[in-house]
């Protein structure tokens, strides 16, 4: 494992996607507060365990690196999801994780190039 990477950020997303699409949903609130905690992976893991297709049992990934991400961007979202992101329904929580990453892959995209 390598601490402090974020191995796993794209997968870990691709299970949230997977959630929302079979109807799963969080309050945007919940979402919050687990990202405010340190504990959003644990959280969403443990509560959706059986319609997760990758384990995010701290064994493949660095979880406390992914919780920090999270933990280090969520005030920025906090109080602006409708205004700067367009998130109006309070059960779309999800959504808030899904934010997060794409603002991370909108500035790194910056230095991307096609291969």
């Amino acid at each position: 494992m390598n601490k402090g990477k974020l191995k796993g950020i794209g997968l870990f997303q691709m299970q949230i996607l997977h959630l929302i699409s079979i109807g799963k949903t969080e309050k945007m609130e919940t979402i919050e507060q687990h990202m405010f905690n340190g504990d959003l992976i644990e959280y969403v893991f443990n509560k959706y365990r059986d319609d997760f297709y990758v384990p995010f049992d701290n064994n493949t990934y660095d979880n406390k690196t992914l919780n920090s991400f999270f933990q280090n961007h969520v005030e920025g979202i906090e109080g602006n999801e409708d205004r700067k992101y367009g998130i109006i329904n309070e059960e779309d929580g999800f959504l808030i994780i899904l934010v997060i990453i794409s603002e991370k892959a909108e500035l790194a995209s910056i230095n991307w190039t096609i291969d």
